[in-house]
């Protein structure tokens, strides 16, 4: 069922910038996923040619059925599972692009169990060839042209490049044997949908996925907003006031943040974290979880540079840090489609 797919150039030429990342950088990326790819056969790929027959535009997942002729002449649908609404904006996929009645070209994963009518899309061609992501195994974004920020607030998405960098990155983080052992049980976990079902979810990872979030800036308080992978809204308040955390924290899921600026780079500072079993991206954190991320303008103004140190010695040996990249996205605004659970359960039953 092997199938070659050939992008075609954007027509929409000075607006848009096609960013594409190599297969070898993006494939560990499809294995953190939202939900498991397991249900589907990586190994193989099928293309689906034909008209978009329905279309549910709903988070955590988007699903359209394209509707392809059989040799016999009969129409034939299969059921495409796409990405979240946020990530599906954020990678540049426009949902007209993909309403019932457009004719397309999908390039697409088939189902382990329902071969002939289920798949999970990676690209879609249009009937003007653009090709737009339909996920991020697409290893193809669609990028808003550079637009200057006036400093650290607005609206922000990270790059493909850096969530493809993610699980590369921290398989080289320092585990005690108790953070490994705890990994290999987060990978092994069956049936998992990686962050559950319409669950909100911590930092850091809550700041590695290609999607929309916004930072607003009111006197002594930096607000951080997201809607995450799966449409589910999370706010992070950092006190920009506080010298010090207070004495005796409650944990909470996002911790306790405090700010401070050194020269162009913002400093939080977080503890106070709840224990979760994926607060360090693939294993479990506890109460000495110990998260600074520094968020610097670039020269250009355009992209902000995101670093994390993470601490949490009953699961890492020594600080462990990432480094991302954010591109300033004033062009997206947040969905407002809530997570809907019978359609996560869904994705999780492919």
């Amino acid at each position: 069922m092997t199938a070659t797919f050939t992008a075609c150039a954007v027509s929409r030429g000075a607006r848009l910038l096609i960013s594409l990342v190599t297969a070898s950088a993006l494939a560990p990326a499809a294995a953190f996923a939202h939900h498991s790819r397991a249900a589907y056969d990586m190994t193989q790929e099928i293309v689906l040619d034909g008209t978009v027959a329905d279309l549910e535009w709903k988070n955590p997942h988007i699903f359209m059925t394209v509707e392809t002729e059989r040799a016999d002449g009969a129409l034939s649908g299969v059921e495409v599972e796409v990405t979240s609404i946020s990530e599906a904006q954020a990678l540049g996929l426009p949902k007209e692009a993909i309403a019932p009645g457009s004719r397309v070209v999908v390039r697409a994963h088939p189902s382990r169990r329902t071969p002939v009518t289920t798949a999970v899309g990676l690209e879609v061609r249009t009937s003007d060839g653009t090709v737009y992501p339909l996920n991020v195994d697409a290893k193809l974004a669609i990028r808003a042209r550079a637009v200057e920020a006036r400093g650290i607030a607005g609206n922000w998405a990270p790059t493909l490049e850096s969530f493809s960098a993610v699980r590369a990155t921290v398989g080289s983080w320092p585990l005690t044997d108790a953070g490994r052992a705890a990994a290999a049980a987060a990978r092994n976990r069956p049936g998992s949908g990686a962050l559950g079902i319409c669950e909100p979810f911590p930092p850091p990872i809550l700041s590695i996925f290609p999607d929309l979030r916004t930072i607003e800036v009111n006197g002594d308080t930096l607000t951080m907003r997201f809607e995450g992978a799966v449409g589910v809204p999370m706010e992070r308040i950092v006190h920009l006031d506080q010298r010090e955390h207070p004495a005796n924290v409650a944990p909470s899921l996002m911790g306790h943040s405090i700010g401070r600026w050194e020269a162009d780079t913002l400093v939080i500072d977080t503890v106070g974290f709840s224990a979760h079993r994926l607060g360090g991206f693939f294993f479990p954190t506890g109460p000495n979880k110990h998260l600074v991320e520094r968020l610097t303008l670039t020269a250009e103004r355009t992209q902000l540079e995101y670093v994390l140190t993470l601490e949490d010695p009953d699961m890492l040996i020594g600080p462990a840090s990432y480094t991302a990249t954010w591109d300033h996205r004033p062009d997206l605004a947040f969905s407002g489609e809530p997570c809907d659970p019978d359609v996560a359960r869904r994705a999780l039953q492919q």
